[in-house]
């Protein structure tokens, strides 16, 4: 974080302490959006996961349950 808060106080006329805090939500709200797709991901394969064994059970003549 100290190097991106360089490189935009660098880039920009932000003192450290804007610079900073801009650099800290960016990367709070990465972390949010990257949580946000991992827990879709997760919720996505458990459903496949479930799809499949009921499949199998199928496959092996097993009811449903």
């Amino acid at each position: 974080m100290i190097r991106f808060t360089n490189e935009l106080m660098v880039l920009t006329d932000l003192d450290q302490t804007t610079a900073g805090a801009f650099v800290r939500r960016v990367y709070q709200e990465g972390t949010h959006e990257g949580e946000q797709r991992l827990m879709a991901d997760l919720h996505q394969r458990d459903r496949r996961i479930t799809e499949l064994e009921q499949e199998l059970a199928g496959l092996r003549g097993e009811g449903p349950g």
